[in-house]
């Protein structure tokens, strides 16, 4: 049976354009995340496996995240191979909208998610 970060790493190569090192530093980024529950690039360095100074992997995750660049058009299909959707007869969709005031601002967010055993699984959104 395979671990996670093999199958996230698989999963990562057939959907999305990277090197092997950036696809595998892509994978232990989002396990860190998962396991931090968090995005705080502060909070994540200090979770990263390696003997590598916080500093280092601060700096590694500021250059990542400036440098590559994922298109938004893989993500649902990887969502929906990675939860096994493609097999399933039907879907059931959930369209939200919700409305935050920033300041002075308003934000409107509207997504389309797929349930799936009772969890919303974002696919698309438009802000």
């Amino acid at each position: 049976m395979k671990d996670s970060s093999t199958f996230l790493l698989e999963l990562l190569q057939n959907y999305i354009p990277l090197n092997l090192s950036r696809a595998k530093y892509l994978a232990s980024f989002i396990i860190a995340m998962l396991n931090c529950r968090t995005v705080n690039m502060a909070f994540l360095c200090n979770s990263m496996p390696s003997d590598i100074k916080a500093a280092s992997w601060y700096r590694r995750m500021q250059r990542f995240v400036s440098e590559v660049s994922i298109s938004w058009r893989v993500l649902p299909k990887m969502l929906v191979s990675m939860m096994g959707l493609e097999n399933e007869k039907q879907w059931v969709l959930c369209l939200d909208r919700t409305n935050w005031k920033f300041g002075k601002r308003y934000i409107n967010v509207l997504y389309l998610a797929v349930s799936f055993h009772g969890v919303a699984i974002p696919l698309f959104g438009v802000f």
